[in-house]
């Protein structure tokens, strides 16, 4: 027998492999040590001197003839067969039978070899004996008896990781495959074989070599009486860092093991043995399936927090697909020796049951591990039920009080929204349009309101996406949701936010119910802010998924009786008290802090899962984090738990403390560690918040960023926050760019429709409010004063509460983080309310600071529940007198206030004059107009309404009343212009003159026919609405005057028809008038899309031809026509407006403001879009990074790589 031992210089593992080697029972005749390393001089001697030293001791101790030794070099051998070849082929001893594999991580027990040599001396049929495998540094666990596969390649060794050797596998014999660590292979096989396959190198080498022998003909077996000690060095990534030596874990495996870093080869090796063991009508879908599978598992592994083993699940199939010449030398070299058909090796496969059975059992058995480290004792139990209750019953309260006030102030509109009615008023638009409508214009390039203006549209549409989806499909339902459940979403955000904290229960409910009523919340959702509103109440969850993100968050901790000892035997010698928490609710210290920073970092990443300490959130989103308990300390606990059973009995609650040592917290991990999972959800909300309300991108950016500073081992992950947002803003960022100083208003305008309101002064935004908020006070308080304090009262509260924090010790540090933030977003404000970002009514509306003192109230809620947290703990180190007098009547202002606040803000709501919002069921257009405008034509109304002053003002509409997609922040900063100290509007532009000149004809009765005009427009119909509610007596009266005249001015016009009059208004058909001399009228073509052979396209003669369209865009076939014919849109020209017929683009000619393409004779296939630059691009990303931020905020339990 010749030994053939492989090894790359002089390994850790080297020393102790010869000494086996060269201890066998039965020794082999010759031995090849086979160096693969390149030629280098090594510090510790030449490798045939470390050869020859092992074997020398072997002879001192042993007996018998010693092999004949030979070190061999062989640099250029790339995988362990090339090595063993090179070494036979230089080898010019004599021949020998049988060949033994060794790796030099692969230490031999005594008689391996003897019982290799006997198996196969009793069953002549046998070429290849593999041994069992044990772990290198507990020999007593099994590590592989040999090995199968189920039919796709799948590897199952049938031994669970960790499983001790009790002798239960040894009566297996025949096996599909064995590794070659220890393996007996006789040599006529072996070149028979031509060994392992090249392409493989250290990972399925064995089963290659073992899968070929049996096709050839062949036996191979497993000898469970020789064993093999295997380091796994390759597998577990050991070879380029080297062993620790250390096995804490007592799993077999050397703690600074990682399998993760041969993940991506040994992906490479099993598309490599699909593809060769494939028959080759299936390699095809063998290569698709290949590709499929690597992005499905890539995404698995991003929604796993392992972008590195995400890279590797792509890079390793590939790799494999991008050598086809060694797949084909392979399957030509396993053709060549296959003597028996592939189904012969069906009984040694795995079935499907096998495998399904397999990934049960080991399911059943992380489960079972993980309850027998974490599970508490029984009286942890209890305590952590009784936090969990008080917990769930504040919650509880809170949640009923704010769906009391919801119910109070939203009522009727909840119960119009339930019948189908629409919400609208202020900057409230509805959305008429379904999912599919939203999501078409959310990622459109073009706001197709009124004529038509490039965007980029506001990322609010893209928002409303997922608040429509839950509203299944209806947008004007997930707009509701928003708006009337804001009250009740901000508070529980606000609740479970505060979590992070602080675990006092009534802490939690006062910052619910102040965040549920800040002014800025409350004045959104009565001007109908839908954006501002959006972002109020995502941004608690923001907070708290960076709180999580970095691992500062509040745990529930319940100590262990010897911790209760200790701390009495500390009081009792006048020890400390505790700083913080209170009714067993505290955070440890920053010793504590630091141990706990030490001890985790010894847990490698694959024993630790971001989201492994979320196994038991509550319902609010906090976690009571368990930590591994070993069989010391559950012994202990059992020594522990009689004394703590006899305080119980006696009345006595466990007080909280604050130990220094994380091994007395029972029921919870020494601190939290981060996660990456919160950082994802986080940069998911923050992202919604900047959708909502832009100007939060830039001090939203900026508390980031203070946020990471503080966190230098997580900066990282907390910077990651603010990258979806950037995404999602890029093409508004990009047009804000390009506008130089005027694109700032674009960077603070709100989405939607602008709305003029007065911003309030420096100390009034102090205290939180955006703009005059009168409207938010009852009507029951009498005028004076009061009347003027109740507006500042919450935000008095909130700032005195941040300013006392300030007084805090060691806590300061977070307050001084609250402060900071709100010193941000208070500048952000200042900034906002300056900027002018469009003009309503003729008045300039400046930028709405609502956005930036939310994000200001939440540094100083943040900064006032530090303070506040653990103060009964600190009152109690004194007799009772003024210091709890005086926090006692601190406590009951700061309760009282929010609480008659919000309820106030109800009743005023309810009857007053708080929101101007209401909710109607009337059509905007009658439904013979909203058939128009669904219909191939895509004509437009024209909506005209004259006030009792004898203004007129009119209305492109596309759809049923103007919609929310059809106005965007970039169209409405157009429309200033000027310095910012002395804005002004910007001026109309040709469309709007025309339009302009067109109504002022029809209201004040036009002389000629009026078909042809509105036609060039794409006007199919002309409404006069109905008088909008809530005018005076007087008022009413005068506009019904204005109302009755242009209706009679209307009806006697040439080229319109009364066709209807219901409850929406009355409406104009647009229809040529017959000519004077007699005869029939000349049919007029409002398609917003037609074909005309030139000339003027208001002229109702010109022979127009009408192109169907889809709403702002043409997928169509045309027929031939004139010659110099052209394509005229109904909408302003663009540069990025293009067509193609047949593929081939057509040229853009001027025609005035509308956009008109060259279109000729020819007909054909008809394509006509808008699309901006890079829009295609800024898509994908969007959809990339908002699809991995996704799949990493989702709460998935990493496993090992292995």
């Amino acid at each position: 027998m010749t030994a053939v031992l492989v090894t790359r210089g002089r390994t850790p593992y080297l020393a102790a492999t010869l000494d086996a080697l060269a201890g066998q029972s039965r020794r082999p005749s010759r031995v090849l040590v086979v160096d693969v390393a390149p030629r280098t001089d090594d510090p510790q001697g030449p490798l045939p001197l470390t050869v020859e030293r092992a074997f020398a001791v072997a002879a001192s101790a042993h007996t018998g003839p010693l092999p004949q030794v030979r070190v061999l070099q062989a640099p250029h051998a790339r995988t362990f067969g090339q090595a063993v070849r090179d070494a036979l082929a230089s080898d010019d001893g004599a021949r020998t039978t049988w060949l033994w594999l060794l790796h030099d991580d692969s230490a031999p027990e005594p008689t391996a070899l003897a019982e290799l040599a006997r198996a196969v001396a009793r069953a002549p049929s046998v070429v290849i004996a593999g041994a069992k495998q044990h772990t290198w540094t507990d020999p007593v666990r099994l590590l592989e008896l040999g090995v199968r596969t189920d039919r796709s390649g799948r590897r199952m060794t049938d031994v669970e990781p960790g499983e001790l050797d009790q002798g239960q596998h040894d009566a297996r014999d025949d096996v599909l495959g064995v590794g070659t660590a220890g393996a007996l292979v006789r040599r006529d096989a072996w070149d028979e074989l031509g060994g392992p396959d090249p392409a493989l190198g250290p990972f399925g080498d064995g089963f290659d070599l073992s899968r070929r022998a049996r096709l050839a003909g062949h036996r191979v077996v497993v000898v469970p009486s020789a064993v093999v000690r295997h380091a796994q060095a390759s597998y577990l990534g050991l070879r380029g860092t080297g062993p620790s030596g250390r096995d804490a874990d007592g799993d077999g495996e050397d703690d600074s093991a990682d399998p993760r870093r041969s993940f991506a080869a040994r992906r490479r090796a099993l598309t490599h043995q699909r593809l060769v063991t494939a028959p080759l009508v299936f390699v095809p879908v063998v290569v698709v399936l290949a590709l499929v599978s690597a992005v499905v598992r890539s995404l698995v592994q991003v929604a796993a927090k392992q972008p590195g083993l995400a890279v590797d699940e792509l890079r390793g199939p590939l790799e494999a697909l991008a050598r086809p010449a060694a797949v084909a030398a392979a399957r030509r070299r396993a053709r060549r020796t296959r003597r028996l058909p592939r189904r012969a090796l069906r009984p040694l496969q795995a079935t499907w049951r096998d495998v399904w059975r397999q990934a049960r059992d080991r399911r059943l058995a992380r489960r079972e591990a993980r309850r027998v480290v974490q599970a508490p004792s029984e009286l942890e139990l209890r305590e952590l039920a009784a936090l969990a209750t008080r917990r769930r019953a504040g919650l509880a309260t809170v949640a009923v009080a704010l769906v009391a006030v919801s119910a109070v102030a939203f009522g009727p509109l909840v119960a119009a929204v339930g019948r189908g009615a629409r919400l609208v008023g202020g900057g409230l638009l509805p959305l008429a349009d379904g999912l599919g409508g939203l999501w078409a214009a959310a990622t459109s390039s073009w706001v197709s309101g009124g004529l038509g203006e490039p965007g980029p549209v506001d990322p609010l549409l893209g928002a409303l996406v997922v608040p429509t989806t839950l509203a299944g499909g209806r947008p004007s339902v997930g707009v509701a949701l928003v708006v009337l459940g804001s009250v009740l979403l901000a508070g529980l955000g606000a609740w479970a936010a505060a979590g992070a904290a602080t675990r006092a229960v009534t802490s939690r409910a006062w910052a619910a119910v102040v965040w549920a009523g800040a002014p800025a919340l409350l004045l959104a959702v009565g001007d109908g802010r839908l954006g501002p509103v959006l972002a109020h109440v995502l941004l608690p969850w923001v907070a708290l998924g960076i709180a999580r993100a970095v691992g500062v968050q509040r745990v529930d901790l319940v100590l262990s009786g010897l911790a209760t000892a200790r701390r009495r035997d500390d009081e009792r010698a006048g020890g400390r008290a505790a700083d913080e928490g209170s009714d067993g609710e505290q955070r440890p210290d920053e010793r504590s802090d630091e141990r706990a920073d030490e001890r985790a970092d010894e847990r490698s990443d694959d024993e630790r899962s971001d989201d492994e300490r979320s196994d038991d959130t509550a319902e609010d989103g906090t976690a009571a984090v368990r930590a591994p308990v070993t069989n010391a300390t559950r012994r202990s606990r059992r020594d522990e738990r009689a004394e703590a059973r006899a305080d119980r009995s006696r009345g006595t609650r466990p007080r909280p403390v604050t130990s220094a040592d994380p091994a007395d917290w029972v029921g919870a991990a020494a601190r939290p560690t981060g996660s990456v999972t919160a950082a994802a959800a986080a940069a998911l909300a923050f992202a919604g918040v900047v959708a909502g309300a832009p100007a939060l991108l830039v001090p939203g950016v900026l508390a980031v960023l203070v946020a990471a500073a503080c966190a230098p081992r997580h900066r990282r992950r907390v910077a990651f926050v603010v990258v979806p947002a950037l995404v999602v803003s890029g093409p508004v960022l990009v047009e804000a760019f390009t506008r130089g100083a005027a694109g700032l208003r674009l960077l603070v305008a709100d989405p939607g429709l602008s709305v003029a309101t007065r911003p309030e002064g420096s100390f009034e935004r102090l205290l939180g409010l955006p703009s005059a908020a009168g409207a938010l006070v009852p009507q029951s308080v009498p005028d004076g004063a009061v009347t003027r304090a109740w507006p500042l009262a919450l935000g008095a509260v909130v700032l005195g509460l941040a300013v006392l924090a300030l007084l805090r010790g060691r806590v300061a540090r977070g307050v001084r983080l609250g402060w900071a933030v709100a010193a941000v977003a208070l500048a952000a404000a200042t900034a906002v309310a300056l900027l002018p970002v469009g003009v309503q009514d003729g008045v300039v509306a400046y930028g709405w600071t609502g956005p930036a003192l939310s994000l200001a109230l939440l540094g100083l809620v943040l900064a006032a529940l530090l303070g506040a947290d653990g103060m009964l703990a600190r009152l109690s180190r004194y007799a009772f007198g003024w210091r709890q007098a005086g926090v006692g009547l601190v406590a009951v202002v700061a309760l009282a206030v929010p609480v008659v606040w919000l309820a106030g803000w109800g009743v005023q709501a309810r009857d007053g004059s708080a929101l101007a919002v209401t909710a109607t069921e009337r059509t905007v257009v009658p439904a013979v107009g909203r058939q128009a405008q669904g219909s191939a034509n895509a004509s437009r109304v024209l909506a005209i309404a004259r006030a009792a002053d004898g203004a007129v003002t009119w209305q492109l509409l596309r759809a049923d009343g103007p919609q929310l997609v059809d106005v965007a922040a970039a169209v409405e900063t157009r429309a200033v212009a000027g310095p910012a100290d002395a804005p002004h509007g910007a001026g109309t532009d040709a469309a709007t003159d025309e339009v302009d000149a067109l109504v002022a004809r029809l209201a004040a009765g036009a002389s000629g026919d009026v078909a042809g005009p509105l036609a060039a427009l794409a006007v199919g119909d002309v409404l006069v609405p109905v008088l909008p509610d809530g005018l005076s007596e007087e008022g009413e009266a005068a506009a019904e005057r204005e109302r009755d005249a242009l209706v009679a001015e209307l009806d006697s016009t040439a080229g319109l028809e009364r066709v209807t009059q219901n409850a929406s208004g009355i409406l104009w058909r647009v229809q040529p008038a017959a000519p004077a001399g007699g005869g029939e009228a000349v049919d007029v073509v409002t398609a917003w899309a037609r074909t005309v052979p030139g000339g003027d396209v208001r002229d109702p003669a010109t022979d127009a031809v009408a192109v169907p369209a889809r709403g702002r865009s043409v997928d169509t076939r045309v027929a031939d026509g004139d010659p110099g014919r052209l394509l005229v849109l109904a909408e302003r020209a663009d540069p990025h407006w293009h067509a193609t017929l047949d593929g081939v683009p057509l040229r853009s000619v001027d025609n005035g403001w509308r956009q008109t393409f060259e279109l000729g004779p020819q007909g054909g296939h008809l394509e006509v879009g808008h699309d901006a630059p890079q829009r295609t691009t800024w898509l994908v990303v969007q959809v990339v990074v908002l699809a991995l931020t996704v799949l990493l905020a989702m709460p998935v339990r990493r496993r090992r790589a292995g």
